[in-house]
Parts: C-alpha cells; sequence; structure tokens
C-alpha cells in the first residue's frame, strides 16, 4: 500500500474526527441548564449545525470500518436527532401553534411592525417609507438613539401617540400608535440601562390589550444570559395577570431555547411562527448565519392574519410584520404550554441569580 496514501487516509480521518466532537459538543452542551454565554450561543445556529452534521456524517462513511468512526456516526445522528426535535415546530411540515383568522372584522384587527433598526444605521428613510406603504396600527423600533428619534420625527405627526426612551448604548426603544392608548411607560425590569415598553392599548371594537416591547442583552464573550433570562421571566409573569397580551421585541433569543420555552410557560403566550416558517430576521447581512431574533407571542384570544418579515432597511436585522385578529373564541381551541413545578423552580432561580448578580441601586 502506497505510505503517502496512507498517511494522507490518516489525517484527514483525524481532522474530521477532531470536527465530530467538537459538533457532538454544540449539539449537547445546550441540553444543560445553565446560563453561560458558550453554552446558550449554541441555541442559536441549529439549523445551520444541522446541515453541519448531514454533511460531516457523509464525509465519514468511507471511515466507517473504524469503530470511533462508527461512535462519531452515533453521536452524530444523535446530534441531528436533538436539531429537529428544537428546529420541527416551527416547519411548515408541523401544526401551527395560532391559529389562521377567521375573522373580517377590520375593527378586532392589528396590524403591528417591529424593527431592530441598528444604532448605527442611518438610512431612516427606508424605514420611513416602509412604515408608510404598510400603514401598521403599532410600531416598535429597537436601538434607537437621538438622532434615530430627530430623524424619525415624521412619525410624530403619522401618528396620534408616541413614547420614545433614546439611549446611546445600543438599547433605545420607541412605540408609536393610532389607537388608544390607556398607559404606556417605560420600565427596567432588570437594569434601567436595558427598558421594555410596557403600555395598555384598545383596539378599534374597544377590546383592551396589553402590549410589552423588549430588548434584553444577548449572550455574548464574557457576558451570560443571566439578565436576559430573568427580564423574560418577570415579563411573562406580568403578562400572565393580563387576559388578553402581546410581548415583542428584539428578544436577542430563538424560539426553539430553553429560556424561550421557559417564557412561553411562565406567560402561557403562543408563538404564530410556529408551523409557519422560521422567518429569520438576523443577520440580514449574511446568506448563512440567519435566525429567528424578532419575535412576536400573543395570548390565545388571537388568531392571525399575517406574518411575514419585511425588507433589507439597512439594519443587520429584518423587520417583523404581524396582522392578528382579535377572536376570543379562539381560547377554546387553542392553548398555551403550562408551567410545571420544575420550571416554575427555574424561572425563580432565573430571577433570583440576576438580582444577586445585579443588585437595584440603593436610592439615596
Amino acid at each position: 500500500m502506497d505510505s503517502n496514501k496512507t498517511d494522507w487516509s490518516l489525517w484527514i480521518w483525524r481532522a474530521l474526527l477532531t470536527i465530530c466532537v467538537v459538533l457532538a459538543a454544540t449539539a449537547f452542551l445546550p441540553l444543560l441548564s445553565v446560563d453561560w454565554w458558550w453554552v446558550r450561543i449554541g441555541d442559536f445556529p441549529r439549523l445551520q449545525l444541522l446541515v453541519s452534521y448531514v454533511v460531516v456524517l457523509l464525509a465519514i462513511i468511507p471511515f466507517l470500518k473504524r469503530f470511533t468512526a462508527k461512535i462519531a456516526a452515533v453521536a452524530l445522528c444523535a446530534g441531528i436527532g436533538i436539531q429537529l426535535f428544537w428546529i420541527l415546530p416551527y416547519l411548515t411540515i408541523s401544526s401551527n401553534e395560532v391559529e389562521t383568522a377567521h375573522s373580517q372584522n377590520p375593527e378586532t384587527r392589528l396590524r403591528i411592525l417591529t424593527a431592530n433598526v441598528l444604532q448605527k444605521n442611518t438610512n431612516a428613510a427606508a424605514v420611513l417609507e416602509l412604515i408608510d406603504r404598510e400603514q401598521p396600527d403599532i410600531v416598535v423600533l429597537c436601538e434607537v438613539n437621538q438622532r434615530w428619534i430627530s430623524d424619525l420625527a415624521p412619525l410624530e405627526t403619522m401618528y396620534s401617540y408616541h413614547l420614545t426612551h433614546p439611549l446611546e448604548n445600543t438599547y433605545g426603544i420607541a412605540f408609536y400608535t393610532n389607537l388608544r392608548v390607556k398607559s404606556a411607560e417605560v420600565r427596567g425590569m432588570i437594569k434601567q440601562e436595558i427598558p421594555s415598553i410596557d403600555a395598555t392599548v384598545f383596539l378599534d371594537s374597544g377590546k383592551e390589550v396589553q402590549l410589552f416591547a423588549v430588548h434584553p442583552n444577548p449572550p455574548r464573550p464574557g457576558e451570560d444570559t443571566t439578565k436576559r433570562d430573568a427580564e423574560l421571566v418577570l415579563v411573562g409573569r406580568e403578562v400572565k395577570k393580563s387576559r388578553s397580551a402581546i410581548v415583542l421585541g428584539d428578544l436577542n433569543d430563538v424560539g426553539w431555547s430553553r429560556t424561550t420555552n421557559l417564557f412561553q410557560e411562565v406567560s402561557g403566550l403562543l408563538d404564530p411562527r410556529k408551523g409557519r416558517g422560521l422567518f429569520a430576521t438576523y443577520d440580514a447581512t449574511s446568506w448563512i448565519w440567519r435566525y429567528p431574533l424578532d419575535y412576536l407571542f400573543v395570548s390565545d384570544d388571537f388568531r392571525v392574519a399575517e406574518i411575514r418579515t419585511l425588507p433589507y432597511i439597512g439594519s443587520d436585522h429584518f423587520p417583523l410584520f404581524v396582522e392578528l385578529s382579535y377572536e376570543p373564541e379562539a381560547a377554546a381551541t387553542q392553548e398555551g404550554p403550562d408551567l410545571d413545578a420544575g420550571d416554575q423552580e427555574d424561572a425563580a432561580e432565573a430571577v433570583q441569580s440576576a438580582r444577586e448578580k445585579h443588585p437595584a441601586p440603593e436610592n439615596h
């Protein structure tokens, strides 16, 4: 046998085995119930990882006579199963978690546009043009600073009510609507520098709806997901008290993560994406690394008339548009997830951990 060919074969196998070990870690580590950023970041690229597992599995077929190759193949197959388990509910072959609208009554319809505009983006004209074309009843924008608020000044004439909280730390947030507003306030659920908006509005039919607009911290090197997880739990507890509720914004999380699953269990809200598609909104500048980060969750008395991502606006996020239909009879046929004792404990731990790491400032 040609020794050079043997050497190359050995080196190729060692490289493939190393890749298999790394990929296996990306499948199994995110199963851990921890908030470490380097573990939780594995929640995001599940679709990309799924494709990688399949490609590498095909690549090791010529080496299956090796015992280690058989082990690697089993690990990759397990990884494929894990990723499919999380992704499958979002594929169109699955059933809709939120039913399609039955009613055509315009007074019970609610058109919502949410977008992370990217603070350093200067293309306000694209945002204004998009809003003018879509004519949403509610607009929620993340990452707005004072320049953005000034550039979007025409919205203050387009909409009868606006609440803006510009910041220079990429966590500014703004809310615009033509609906009648009962109340609206900016709140710091965990930190004042990371605000959310809690509003109560009335549909044209007179129905009262609570709306939370959020933009929690993302997992990133050196920063765990403690604050993000706790904020979503606290928001979930708030909306649980409301009969009709909507939570939306840049969640810096994906729907198939343990954090978002816990949020849904705490809040009882439903995900209109499930059964309809991923609707990936980030990264708008990449064809490969895209995930659904901008979300909208609803109580079980809403159905969905339309959901879609909108065109590029110069941001690293695509805007998300959702049209809802308030149909109280839907509560009899669609049901949110339940919060069991274990999940309740996880929720309490998330909030306690955040308060210990980030105690509220003392009043002087």
